[in-house]
Formats: C-alpha cells, structure tokens, sequence
C-alpha cells in the first residue's frame, strides 16, 4: 500500500514538474500511474490533495532534516555535515533532474506558493531554521577561537545560506547536479578558509 501511494506521489511530481501543476490533470496523473480510478481515489481525493503531498515530500520532507540534527563541535564540521546531507538529497531527486525537469522545480515551488499561502508561511519557517542553526554554529565556533571575530555572526550566517543560490541558478541553466555539488563545496570551503584563524 505504501508503494502505491509513493508511485502515485513520485509520478505526480514528475508530471508537475514536466508541465507544471496547472496543466496536469488528474485523468494524466492516472494514466501515467497505471493504476484505475478506483485504486488512485483510496490514496487521495483530489489533485489538490495530491499536490499538498508532493509539495510535503519533495520540499518540505527533505528540506527540514538539513539543519535538524547536525552536532556542533565545529564549524567545519558543521559545513561538512551540511554538504554531506545535502548531496544525500540530490542523490535522491537525480532522477528527475537528469530528466531535464531539474530547472523547473522553483517553478514547482513558485506555483505552490501560488496554489497554497501556507507553504510561503512554512518556506518562512524553514529559513528561519536554516539561519539560526548557522547563528549558533557561527557563534560557537567565534566562542572557541576556530573562526575570527572580524564580522557580525549575522552577516557570515547569511553570506553561508545565499553563496550556494548563483551557483544554483547557473545550474538550472546547464542541468549540472555533479558541477553545482563542486561547486558549492568549493564555495563554503573557501568561506571557511578565509574566515578561521
């Protein structure tokens, strides 16, 4: 049963993100899905619905554990952690960006924002998440003398969660999972690199 609905959730997705949430109907969804009309309305009630556990599982389901539980012995490792984690989820959304879909997911994000006004309350939410762990981690490794004290905790903080954001927009252009992981690797590393002592 749990295989079904996952089916129904994943062929979903990659049908919102090929046409977008607008232009996918439901008799496509079940189509594509293989499965009667009966066995699709025992998962979900409508498109609406369907779209609510898309949205739960490839954006909010992935995004909340990044910052969750990392420990905070370092800033270094704090990064490395992070990294790690994260291209533990590029892993698992590969398949639909190697699908050539990969460009149209802040699309998909953008249209939910559009569908639902609570998922810009929740999106708030998990950036709020996101900033405070990087304030704590920041701060503790200022405390232990592993980064300077040079500027706002703040502002390193922000430069951590926006760096990656160009290089994420140049590989929406070119569908590059592998350069944009290089890359953003690259890119906290050489801000760690000149901010500890």
């Amino acid at each position: 049963m749990k295989d079904t609905k996952e089916h129904i959730i994943k062929t979903a997705f990659l049908l919102f993100l090929e046409k977008s949430y607008k232009a996918v109907t439901l008799k496509d969804i079940i189509r594509k899905t293989g499965l009667s009309n009966g066995a699709f309305y025992h998962y979900f009630e409508s498109k609406e619905q369907l779209h609510k556990e898309v949205i739960e599982t490839y954006l909010f389901r992935m995004a909340r554990r990044i910052y969750e539980h990392y420990p905070k012995s370092s800033l270094w490792n704090f990064i490395q952690d992070t990294l790690n984690d994260a291209e533990e989820v590029h892993k698992k959304i590969d398949e639909f960006l190697l699908a050539g879909s990969g460009y149209n997911f802040l699309i998909f994000m953008f249209e939910a924002m559009g569908q639902f006004p609570e998922i810009r309350v929740e999106i708030n939410n998990l950036h709020k998440m996101e900033f405070a762990a990087w304030v704590e981690i920041i701060e503790i490794a200022k405390a232990k003398g592993e980064i300077r004290d040079a500027l706002p905790t703040e502002l390193i903080a922000r430069m951590f969660i926006y760096v990656p954001d160009g290089s994420y927009l140049e590989f929406m252009i070119d569908a590059n999972i592998a350069k944009y992981k290089l890359v953003h690797r690259r890119l906290w590393e050489g801000l760690y690199n000149m901010l500890k002592v």
